[in-house]
């Protein structure tokens, strides 16, 4: 059985953020990550690092993000983020990040949609991608072990502590026991539930579920407007901070002031819009290369000179597992805290984003609550012992059973994980995307049922190297997910945010957090603040 001070589930920016912070404290840490990484988002579509750099403090930072998050948003998180954020950029230019800069040496700040002043910061189309390499490195040089063959089966809790993990090396077929005095969650959300891809599938929330964790807001989910019609790929926000419009049925520009939810739900309604990026300097465009490329090769669009069409999907999820201010995961109340469980990144609900997304906001609460995380983890791992070997071996065998289960069903009697997860992203689309009523929530929640109760295909029996094991439990842990969400979203009868009720138009008086439970139940959580 190994053991660490502290264990990061998930390689994403926060992710790698807590490990840095983690080391940083004193703990012994490793990184699990999947074999396919999971970043905050897609790389397409993070719209660079929110900062107040050039306004007198983060006052309108703070308020811009509260209003976008339709009174969701918890005051404590929103303050202190958006007052860390200048120093969070200002470290990360330290260790190499290389943002656009002016030719006056300051630097470039986009205004993005739902933002009052500029103020966001980025490389262009590719900060995730070069956020991440820069945390890669500060981990390497801390010595910190990262495992991409790792996947985490399960949490271990004894009473009222987290003390570890049941993990499969997907190599080896070896499933093994991790004892931990602290761990962080900070995987990626679920948005693969309405794409279909196996990139973000919910398994942070899916092991907080069945180790008796509540999620929090889970039926709120962001549809990234600036998406190419008719494909996947998803523009970043930073183009319309550096002279792209968006342009309505009717060639005038589209309102952006209420941040890019309610531009993505207009353009959804006005059954599509039009990108134009011909006004982009020839000074800006080689920041967005890669853009003109990819739109170019995947679309036959020329940018410099045409317009790009558009329609919305779905690419990020808001909700995830309640966390406090410290990053520590709460089960029913924001009192009954989980003593060694932290989570951070996607998938956390930490209240700052409340009901929606706001421009360049996503990144920086993800390089925000790693750091958060990392730093509590490590402090109370310094005080804490290694504990529950035994429940950990009873988990690992547990875990045995089950897999020894899965890899003797039989091939005739199943189907692909594939085409569920094709099915289920069909479900989503249509009745968890802009707009929702009861009768089609209630449509995706017999259908989800109806998904988790199929035998899944495993037609190899060998657990070494075995990919449709993988994409098997993968895959379980996205309906589960998926289910919870869809009856959070059942739940709230209301429109807030992005959760648009057609048959609840209108907004509570008194906002509350939605709890979904491993039972299918939801509850309600109050304010903190």
């Amino acid at each position: 059985m190994q053991a660490w001070d502290t264990v990061i589930v998930g390689g994403s920016v926060a992710g790698l953020r807590a490990a840095i912070a983690a080391a940083d404290g004193g703990s012994s840490v490793t990184v699990l990550s999947p074999s396919h990484p999971s970043s905050t988002c897609d790389d397409s579509i993070v719209s660079g690092i929110s900062a107040s750099v050039g306004e007198i403090n983060s006052s309108t930072h703070s308020m811009d993000t509260q209003r976008i998050g339709a009174s969701l948003c918890e005051n404590d998180i929103v303050t202190s983020t958006t007052g860390s954020a200048v120093a969070i950029v200002a470290e990360l230019e330290r260790w190499g990040l290389n943002l656009r800069r002016l030719r006056t040496g300051m630097p470039h700040l986009g205004q993005l949609p739902g933002q009052s002043n500029p103020r966001t910061a980025s490389t262009g189309d590719s900060t995730l991608r070069e956020t991440r390499q820069i945390l890669e490195e500060q981990c390497i040089k801390r010595n910190i072990p990262r495992r991409g063959d790792i996947e985490v089966l399960d949490l271990v809790i004894h009473r009222g502590k987290a003390c570890g993990l049941v993990a499969l090396d997907t190599q080896t077929g070896e499933i093994f026991g991790i004892q931990s005095k602290s761990i962080i969650l900070a995987g990626s959300g679920f948005q693969s539930a309405w794409n279909g891809d196996r990139f973000a599938m919910g398994t942070a929330g899916a092991l907080a579920l069945r180790a008796g964790i509540s999620l929090a807001d889970l039926e709120f989910n962001s549809m990234h407007p600036l998406t190419v019609a008719d494909t996947d790929y998803a523009i970043p926000l930073d183009v319309l901070g550096s002279g792209g419009e968006v342009l309505g049925s009717d060639g005038q520009p589209m309102s952006t002031e209420d941040g890019p939810d309610s531009l993505a739900l207009s353009i959804v309604r006005g059954g599509g819009a039009s990108l134009d990026l011909t006004n982009v300097s020839r000074e800006d465009m080689p920041w967005f290369g890669a853009i003109t490329e990819i739109l170019s090769s995947r679309c036959g669009v020329d940018a410099t000179m045409q317009l790009i069409p558009l329609m919305p999907r779905t690419n990020s999820t808001i909700g995830g597992i309640p966390t406090n201010n410290q990053g520590q995961v709460i089960r029913s109340d924001w009192n009954t805290i989980l003593h060694g469980l932290f989570a951070a990144g996607d998938a956390a609900c930490s209240g700052l984003h409340g009901a929606s997304l706001n421009s360049g906001d996503q990144l920086l609460g993800a390089l925000a609550s790693g750091k958060i995380s990392g730093e509590y983890a490590a402090e109370y791992a310094a005080k804490a012992k290694h504990s529950a070997s035994s429940e950990i071996s009873v988990a690992v065998t547990n875990a045995h059973h089950a897999h020894d289960t899965m890899l003797s069903g039989s091939e005739d009697e199943s189907v692909q994980a594939s085409a569920v997860r094709s099915s289920l992203a069909n479900t989503m689309r249509t009745h968890m995307g802009a707009e929702r009523d009861a009768s089609g929530l209630s449509l995706a929640a017999s259908s989800i049922a109806k998904l988790q109760n199929l035998p899944l295909m495993i037609s190899d029996s060998n657990p070494v190297m075995n990919t449709e094991l993988v994409d098997t439990i993968r895959t379980q842990n996205l309906l589960a997910v998926s289910a919870a969400a869809v009856s959070a979203a059942i739940s709230r009868e209301e429109t807030r945010g992005n959760h648009i009720r057609t048959d609840f138009p209108e907004t509570s008086d008194s906002p509350s957090h939605s709890l979904s439970h491993e039972d299918g139940t939801t509850s309600n959580l109050s304010m903190r603040s």
